[in-house]
């Protein structure tokens, strides 16, 4: 059951953070592994899995020698139109905007992604990134500034 609830933003983030579907599948499978031998020991899993889904997938860019800000180009269509990252990559904003996050640090990238794509609260994506509320303030307004530069100038 879980599973069904929560695969979707799980494999969202992922998908958002390596920028490729395999690797995004990956994670979210490890994840939801490492959920599973947790037991039900864990009182937010939502909250859990993303956690766990984001350091996976930066460990994954670490291990390849990619840093979360790389911009490899390689940007592949999401499959389902039930994900939002399906509309969010539609279209030229979308590229462009795709290209923006990409080029944020963490976690900016990951705050905007939760937030802003994803739609989670502040109080869960400061929980999910460990993060003060107030952390979760000024990165976001930061990351959206710089967003907003990025777009105005044209990437």
């Amino acid at each position: 059951m879980i599973v069904l609830q929560h695969q979707r933003p799980v494999y969202g983030l992922a998908r958002a953070l390596l920028r490729d579907d395999h690797e995004a599948e990956d994670a979210t499978q490890e994840a939801f592994e490492r959920l599973w031998k947790q037991g039900a020991r864990i009182e937010k899993p939502k909250e859990w899995l993303m956690r766990v889904v984001r350091n996976a997938c930066l460990d994954r860019l670490r291990r390849a020698g990619r840093t979360v800000s790389d911009a490899d180009g390689h940007t592949p269509e999401p499959r389902d139109e039930r994900d939002p990252a399906w509309h969010f990559d539609q279209g030229e904003l979308g590229r462009r905007l795709g290209g923006a996050i990409d080029g944020l640090s963490e976690p900016q990238r990951s705050l905007v992604i939760l937030f802003d794509v994803q739609g989670m609260s502040g109080a869960e994506c400061a929980r999910i990134l460990q993060l003060s509320g107030e952390q979760v303030k000024v990165y976001l307004h930061r990351a959206r500034r710089r967003l907003r530069t990025k777009l105005e100038h044209g990437l």
